[in-house]
């Protein structure tokens, strides 16, 4: 499965169903108090009402009992007080509580509906077409707007909705502000701040990705303390054993610094090595942390960086037996040769080095299915099958105390890798404790 892949965002659904839902307390809120208000006509709707009425009664004129159907139907449908009158005086029909109007106020309603505004309700009337001659009233109450019920009860929705949201808000702000208070930490110098959250929305992927970021820089600034340790330790040696050899030669006691040479010169070379390999991870450092590294590429036969690495490994140390196997055939290769033959000189070494004599370090390579595959095996000391993980982590050592006594500051794997990843191959570690390890890489070759 691929390292990258997309990821639901847990938090955005979060954070818009929650509005969504947000949004339906507040409708169900303006229904209720909608509900409590009241739903009474306006002014201008009551005016329509009462003409159309009028002119829907005077189909009925012969039945009373019709008409006092017809006006109980509209009364209910529009919460309004009707009556119908004739100009004699007489009621026909009644629904609600609706005074008579004086005459003249009938007088006034001959050309069509009128208002005439009561103290607490607003009154319409309206001629009713036909003989015998009779009007309309229709009184609706005046809207009002309870204030104080409608203050309460929007006062207490606006109280569910901050409740509602308070939970939400708590989600959210306390992750970020253990999150805040962990960066913080890190920021003043604790490397072991770690944020510890657990979730499976962006927010703990963030977390997740700062506690690892935070972990790998502990580690980094541990390794760069052991870096000056052990390059420390490597340079106090050398410089103790030639300190003494040119006190004893300002003594005049040239024949006993002449014995500090021998030392002297494998201890230079041992720094040599250091140095470069310090040099080469600081350019490879350099070139950018995504494996950019600067290669100076030529066509090369495979089989000549092969031998110029075991011949530079047999004039280094001729008391340990290096076998060599070459397949038959091997490729040439596009490719920076120093680089490469620095990566297999780097294995051979740590072969050497956590290994003995007279138990022999084999270099193998063959060509197949389009790389050339190369082998380096010992038969030393093997590493911890919890150490594997970390072997190709900058200045990491297996075994510390072995490699004290060898010199070496732990990149001797870091630059095979990052070399042979450049080269656009792979590399792997074989280990078993005590019986020895293989260290195989490839590299691609143009058929």
């Amino acid at each position: 499965m691929s390292r990258w892949r997309v990821r639901q965002p847990r938090l955005f659904w979060r954070l818009y169903l929650a509005g969504l839902g947000l949004l339906a307390l507040v409708g169900v809120a303006n229904v209720v108090v909608g509900s409590l208000v009241g739903r009474t006509p306006s002014v201008r709707g009551t005016e329509p009402l009462t003409r159309y009425a009028a002119e829907h009664i005077a189909d009925h004129r012969s039945s009373p009992e019709r008409i006092d159907a017809e006006l109980r139907q509209m009364a209910d449908a529009f919460h309004v007080d009707m009556a119908y009158r004739l100009d004699d005086g007489r009621l026909v029909a009644s629904v609600g509580d609706v005074p008579a109007i004086s005459e003249v106020e009938r007088s006034r309603i001959s050309d069509g509906v009128r208002r005439i505004t009561d103290d607490d309700r607003t009154v319409w009337a309206a001629r009713v077409p036909g003989s015998p001659p009779g009007y309309l009233v229709v009184a609706a109450p005046r809207r009002s707007f309870p204030v104080e019920r409608a203050a309460a009860f929007i006062s207490a929705w606006l109280l569910v909705l901050a409740l509602a949201a308070f939970p939400l808000a708590r989600a959210l702000a306390s992750p970020m502000e253990k999150l805040t208070a962990t960066v913080r930490e890190l920021g003043q110098g604790d490397l072991s701040a770690r944020s510890g959250l657990r979730r499976s929305d962006e927010v703990g992927e963030l977390s997740a990705a700062f506690d690892d970021m935070a972990a790998r820089l502990e580690g980094l600034v541990r390794s760069e303390r052991q870096l000056l340790a052990d390059v420390s330790h490597e340079l106090r040696t050398p410089l103790s054993r030639i300190r003494v050899a040119l006190d004893l030669a300002a003594e005049g006691d040239v024949e006993s610094a002449r014995r500090y040479v021998g030392e002297i010169r494998i201890d230079l070379e041992e720094l040599d090595e250091l140095l470069t390999d310090i040099l080469t991870a600081a350019r490879l450092d350099r070139a950018g942390g995504r494996g950019e590294v600067p290669l100076r590429l030529q066509q090369v036969p495979s089989s000549e960086i092969l031998e110029a690495a075991a011949a530079r490994f047999r004039l280094a140390h001729p008391e340990r037996e290096l076998r060599v196997v070459l397949g038959p055939d091997l490729p040439q290769l596009i490719a920076d040769p120093a680089l490469l033959r620095r990566a297999i000189d780097n294995l051979l070494d740590n072969a050497r080095k956590y290994s003995e004599a007279p138990a022999p370090v084999l270099l193998e390579a063959e060509a197949s299915d389009g790389f050339l595959r190369v082998s380096v095996r010992d038969e030393g000391i093997g590493v911890d099958p919890q150490d594997l993980p970390r072997l190709f982590t900058p200045f990491f050592r297996s075994d510390r105390s072995r490699a004290r006594g060898t010199g070496g500051v732990g990149l001797g794997l870091v630059l095979a890798k990052r070399i042979v990843e450049a080269h656009g191959g792979g590399i792997q570690v074989e280990s078993r404790a005590g019986l020895g390890t293989t260290v195989r890489f490839r590299v691609p070759f143009e058929t």
